[in-house]
């Protein structure tokens, strides 16, 4: 792995149009996301820590299992996915959706549904 995927391991699990990492501690990330009409993270958990999104421009589902729910959020917009939670984050608009989310507090890690604790990535 280089150093690049080290700091952007999302890179090997879905493609946006932009992220920006603004801060980057091995407790908390801030990213400054652009994703276009369609683009989707997929369905995940993180063991340690808590999604937040607030969206800036455009549109954003936030999408939850287990409880299952569903947050469509316009400029302004904010919700929460605590860890453990099953989730999914579409751009759902007819443009660019510009969002932030702050993933902490704790390690990093991108667990794909069917996948054991111990087959998780960071």
């Amino acid at each position: 792995m280089n150093r690049t995927d080290e700091k952007r391991p999302w890179d090997k699990h879905y493609s946006a149009d932009r992220i920006d990492i603004v801060i980057d501690t091995p407790i908390l990330r801030v990213l400054d996301a652009g994703f276009a009409p369609g683009q989707q993270v997929p369905w995940h958990r993180h063991t340690n820590v808590i999604d937040h999104f607030w969206v800036i421009a455009g549109r954003l589902r936030v999408e939850t299992q287990a409880p299952d729910q569903s947050f469509d959020l316009g400029a302004g917009g904010y919700c929460a996915v605590s860890p453990g939670c099953e989730h999914r984050v579409t751009n759902i608009g007819g443009d660019t959706c510009h969002f932030i989310n702050l993933q902490g507090f704790g390690a990093y890690d991108f667990i794909r549904p069917g996948t054991a604790e111990a087959d998780h990535e960071r």
